[in-house]
């Protein structure tokens, strides 16, 4: 639940943001316009159809936020990932408060987001 609110929170804030659309879509022509998996991005619906871990390169790559949100941002998605798939990975108590509190302190205090 936590993961959702992160990913809800940097889509409202990219679609919020005085063109925010137009420069995640810059971004995403720009890394992936010749790839096979392209999508244009024209709304903040369409951010449904990008990855999680490209959105949030999408995001350091139109200035939403810098390196260091971007690199905490994916290692949490990859712990999301393990406890979120049958991998039979069971985090600890303070793992997991490790997990929400980095996420709490760092994205949702948009204390690390430039919009």
């Amino acid at each position: 639940m936590v993961w959702s609110a992160i990913v809800q929170t940097l889509y409202s804030k990219a679609a919020s943001h005085h063109g925010g659309i137009k420069e995640i879509e810059k971004a995403n022509h720009a890394r992936f316009g010749q790839s096979k998996k392209y999508r244009e991005i024209k709304k903040q619906g369409d951010f449904l159809y990008v990855g999680e871990q490209d959105f949030i390169q999408l995001g350091e790559d139109a200035g939403m936020f810098n390196r260091n949100a971007r690199q905490l941002l994916h290692e949490r998605l990859r712990l999301r990932n393990l406890c979120g798939h049958p991998t039979q990975y069971t985090p600890g108590r303070e793992e997991t408060v490790i997990f929400i509190e980095g996420l709490l302190l760092n994205i949702l205090s948009g204390s690390w987001l430039a919009w």
